[in-house]
């Protein structure tokens, strides 16, 4: 099933808002799940360490990519016109700092394994 463009002039508040937050939840989950996730693979990486937390590293860099491809997918099809001008160009960094990041983390999680 191919996705439309929706467009959000012709939206009602209600839809207008559903898509808007799943926008702002995706930017912001994904955002701080990359983030932990970069977090426990370094902590992973110290010598000596007491807490094991690489079984909890690739599930958090996999959700990040999830929420990622979420939120690129609702601004892909609203065409990245919720919010404002403001709200599109910082959910816009977030969502490619989580995709990027969570490839990448994914990655380094595969190539560098924990000690």
């Amino acid at each position: 099933m191919k996705a439309a463009i929706i467009d959000t002039n012709a939206l009602s508040s209600e839809d207008y808002w559903k898509h808007f937050q799943r926008l702002i939840n995706s930017a912001d989950i994904g955002t701080t799940l990359t983030t932990l996730g970069w977090i426990l693979f370094w902590l992973d990486h110290i010598p000596g360490h007491v807490i094991h937390t690489h079984f909890i590293t690739g599930f958090m860099f996999l959700g990040a990519l999830s929420f990622g491809l979420t939120g690129a997918r609702v601004m892909m099809r609203t065409r990245n016109q919720l919010g404002t001008r403001a709200d599109r160009f910082f959910h816009l960094i977030k969502i490619i700092y989580t995709l990027s990041s969570s490839i990448s983390g994914i990655w380094a999680y595969f190539t560098f394994p924990p000690l």
